[in-house]
């Protein structure tokens, strides 16, 4: 009945030595990409210059940059940011809020059309489009980095997002031991089933790994065996996502290369809620581009931008039902007014995109 998935993706897709590449900057550079040649072929059928497309691409980018990073210092974490302003610097260290990226390209789009005379809502029309397929590859980048997760649940293909948060606070053990520690595999086993709050939890067999040039087998074992219970129960990103089984049986196998170690823990299963966005938006970009195709440089003003508008931030409000809060402030928000900070933002666009197509209604109406 249960068909868990076991998510072993490391955020990094190469490491070597002091050179690592994340997939969450791979995927975001794509969107951009990708972004990029959609909107070249709609401005080329729209008679615009390739001059155009990279004046406005650079607008775009940096307001999606810009805006991004400062809706989450500003909306999720304003308290340490303004308490340690240099690490607003640090994006690469993650942090970015779509909302705030929202805000950022409707101010540059703004700035664009009045600098180069020509309509808001006709760029917008155009722009969304390829920022739904933006959403997509960002989302999968989240789903990467094992963030933004969704709430425990018993649904067949849950997530188990066991390793990027174990292999962080082992790493972070490694420096103090230096114990030769190198990285994780999970995977499914079987002992005696458990649950937790009502959620079936997964059995896992934990390989963990270390460099036999540094360590014995022993000092393996012993270290495991003393921080494991601890980093499980008081690592809060670990406890989000592993239960220790009761006595767990930590078992070392050493050969040339390294040590293996594994251990018995209970993954907890999630709502794979990134991925459930990312397919959402690959869906609407579709829907927007088919709708673009129909009418062409006929485009209603408005109507692309107001029914993205509506049906990305809707989803996004019934999401936020499936989704952890992402900081610890939100949780007194959502006691204070039965709402997050995610759906108490995505109220306005949903707002204005409604306003647009009412708007675009009755103009039609009055020209009848």
């Amino acid at each position: 009945m249960f068909a868990y998935i076991i998510w072993n993706i490391h955020p990094e897709f190469i490491r070597i030595g002091s050179i690592r590449a994340a997939w969450y900057g791979l995927l975001f550079a794509m969107a951009f990409l990708a972004g990029q040649y959609v909107l070249g072929k709609i401005f080329k059928i729209e008679g615009k210059t390739e001059d155009d497309l990279a004046t406005f691409s650079f607008y775009v980018i940096i307001a999606t940059v810009i805006g991004a990073r400062l809706g989450h210092v500003l909306f999720y974490q304003p308290d340490y940011y303004f308490a340690h302003p240099i690490d607003i610097f640090k994006i690469w260290e993650g942090g970015l809020a779509s909302h705030g990226a929202a805000i950022g390209i409707l101010l540059a789009v703004y700035l664009y059309s009045r600098k180069y005379k020509v309509s808001y809502l006709w760029i917008l029309d155009r722009l969304v489009i390829v920022v739904a397929l933006g959403g997509c590859f960002i989302r999968l980048g989240n789903l990467m980095n094992s963030e933004i997760i969704g709430k425990p649940a018993n649904v067949p293909f849950a997530f188990v997002f066991a390793n990027r948060w174990l292999d962080n606070a082992l790493e972070t053990y490694e420096e103090s031991y230096q114990i030769g520690y190198k990285r994780n595999y999970t995977e499914k086993t079987s002992f005696k089933d458990s649950t937790l709050n009502g959620v079936r939890l997964e059995p896992l067999l934990i390989h963990t790994y270390f460099d036999a040039d540094k360590t014995s087998a022993q000092e393996a074992k012993q270290f495991l065996q003393m921080n494991i219970p601890v980093i499980v129960t008081n690592n809060k990103d670990v406890a989000e996502h592993l239960v220790l089984s009761p006595n767990p049986k930590f078992q070392a196998v050493e050969n040339e290369k390294e040590i293996e170690v594994t251990w018995q823990a209970y993954g907890i299963p999630r709502h794979p809620s990134q991925l459930y966005e990312s397919i959402s938006s690959l869906i609407l970009f579709v829907f927007l581009l088919i709708l673009y195709y129909r009418y062409k440089q006929k485009t209603p003003e408005g109507l692309i931008f107001g029914l993205f508008l509506i049906i990305l931030f809707s989803l996004r409000f019934l999401y936020e039902f499936l989704k952890e809060n992402q900081v610890e402030g939100e949780n007194a928000i959502q006691q204070a007014i039965q709402m997050n900070l995610g759906q108490l933002l995505s109220i306005p666009f949903v707002v204005v995109g409604v306003w647009l197509l009412v708007k675009l209604k009755t103009s039609k109406l009055k020209a009848l």
